[in-house]
Parts: structure tokens; C-alpha cells; sequence
């Protein structure tokens, strides 16, 4: 006769912040190494299968060379640090900055990273660009670095008993 098995329940304490349940997952939800390795895929023009496999549906916007540029770039930017930043009015320089390189990396190198169709330049640019735009902004005004700050949760414990004697002596003995 096969028995079923139940699924443990977790246990929590009643008046437990909600947050608790993200308590491990803090890195995970604030890393955007998935968002990069997404832009990386377009770039190949792959997808991910069930199985986990990338299936080519076409061209490459560029070649490797080209693909780990780009890439190295963005991460600059499109990264955990960044997200946990504390960002005010300096985004649109900062985005200025990334885009006028990024421009720059992608008109020079345009042979060597094999770019054979003059838009797929604007599509890198304009995803590099808003990849960058949105991990920014994440971290303006302490966006999530806030979030989480406030999300925590202390506990202290205080364990009360007799006391027989102040300071060292009292525990040695020395005083009576």
C-alpha cells in the first residue's frame, strides 16, 4: 500500500514580520545577473528551451568579441551595488556617460564585432540603455536599500535571574 507523505508545514511565530519568508532571499531578489543573461541571450538571438537548452532562432547582433563588450559594460552599471545605491539627481549623467561610451565602443568597433545590419546598433544601444535606466533607478533615494532596511526585524532576549554579587568578584566567588 503506498503512503502518501505530507508535505512539512513551516512554523512561524504569530506575530512574525511577513518579510522573514524573503530573509535568504534578499540577494537573490536585488541581484539583476538574470536581467544580464537575458540581454546576453538577445544579443545571440537565442531563447531558452524547457530543458534548458539556448536554441539559435538567427543571427547574432554581434560576435563574442562584441558580446562580451557590451556585456562587461552593462555590468558595470547592471549590477547588486548599484541596486543598493543611494542615487539622487546624478542617474541622467551617470546614463549620459554609459550611452555616449556604449556609442562610441559600438561605431568604432563595428567591423571587429562583425555587425552586419546598421540597426542592430540603435536595438543594443537602446537595450544596454534601458537595462541601465531601470537598475538605476532601483537604487534612487535608497529605493531598495530602504526597502530592506525597514523589512528587518529584531529580537532581543533578556534572561532575568538572582543576582549574587556585582562584577567579576561576585562570579568568582571573591565576595560575600
Amino acid at each position: 500500500m503506498d503512503e502518501q507523505q505530507v508535505a512539512p508545514q513551516i512554523k512561524t511565530t504569530p506575530y512574525q514580520s511577513p518579510m522573514n519568508n524573503f530573509a535568504g532571499s534578499i540577494l537573490f531578489l536585488t541581484n539583476p545577473e538574470n536581467e544580464l543573461h537575458r540581454f546576453e541571450l538577445t544579443l545571440r538571438n537565442c531563447i531558452i528551451d524547457e530543458t534548458g537548452k539556448p536554441i539559435q532562432l538567427g543571427e547574432p547582433l554581434l560576435n563574442e568579441e562584441g558580446i562580451k563588450s557590451i556585456i562587461g559594460q552593462t555590468q558595470s552599471i547592471v549590477n547588486q551595488d548599484t541596486v543598493m545605491s543611494h542615487f539622487q539627481e546624478e542617474i541622467p549623467q551617470l546614463l549620459d556617460l554609459f550611452a555616449d561610451s556604449l556609442i562610441k565602443d559600438l561605431m568604432m568597433n563595428r567591423v571587429t564585432y562583425n555587425i552586419k545590419i546598421a540597426a542592430a546598433r540603435d536595438k543594443i544601444l537602446s537595450m544596454a540603455t534601458v537595462h541601465a535606466y531601470t537598475c538605476l533607478r532601483r537604487g534612487f533615494e535608497q529605493g531598495e536599500r530602504r526597502f530592506w532596511k525597514g523589512s528587518q526585524q529584531e529580537i532581543i532576549t533578556h534572561v532575568e535571574g538572582p543576582a549574587r554579587g556585582k562584577g567579576l568578584g561576585g562570579l568568582m566567588g571573591w565576595k560575600k
